[in-house]
């Protein structure tokens, strides 16, 4: 009967440590999944550079001399990709090469500084999960010093309004990326702008 005891009371313990069926064991290891990674985790998410130039808006957020249209506006974007500002906020547009690909993009700006953050919209190419090109509407949001999260300088998110057809998908929709200080993606999927915070929330949709 001891023998009969003690064996149960192995069997109770390892029951206590071992995952049960259905469970599946997560561990952080404390590194950002590789932009590449990241994209690929959700199926049809179209992908964009973070280019020098949104480290450097960061940390100047001002409109160059040669900027144009200033104005105060109290939104920016088009389409499916448009955030409501927190208040009336400085509105410019500027020649800048936001994603590092040589070519100067006709670039919209609105500085929110309630929430600290610089929006940008243009409408430029973003690459398929599959690897095809396309075009569309493309809005950032760049995190500038003292935003109201308390976030890194230079880190924000992106989303990209897709029509129906492109980059697979039937329905169309907007979908983007959460990106860190050095532009590498942390996380990607189908993307919801939510307008009274100037925030995005980002679902991971498996493929």
């Amino acid at each position: 009967m001891r023998k009969a005891f003690v064996w149960l009371g192995v069997m109770v313990g390892l029951a206590g440590i071992l995952p049960g069926r259905g469970q599946i064991q997560t561990r952080s290891t404390g590194q950002e999944a590789s932009p590449a990674a990241s994209a690929s985790a959700s199926a049809n998410v179209p992908t964009i550079k973070v280019g020098s130039a949104v480290a450097a808006k960061a940390a100047s957020p001002a409109p160059s001399a040669a900027a144009k249209n200033k104005s105060m506006q109290t939104s920016i974007g088009a389409g499916q990709t448009v955030v409501k500002a927190s208040a009336p906020s400085a509105y410019w547009t500027d020649l800048v090469d936001i994603d590092d690909d040589g070519v100067v993009e006709d670039n919209q700006f609105l500085l929110d500084n309630k929430r600290g953050v610089l929006y940008t919209y243009r409408y430029d190419d973003f690459k398929c999960a599959d690897g095809t090109t396309e075009n569309g509407d493309v809005l950032m949001a760049i995190y500038t010093k003292g935003n109201l999260l308390g976030m890194p300088v230079g880190a924000g998110w992106y989303v990209v309004g897709l029509k129906p057809g492109q980059c697979g998908e039937k329905k169309g929709g907007t979908f983007g990326c959460k990106f860190d200080a050095k532009g590498n993606f942390k996380v990607c999927g189908s993307a919801v702008i939510h307008n009274d915070s100037g925030e995005l929330d980002v679902v991971v949709r498996k493929k």
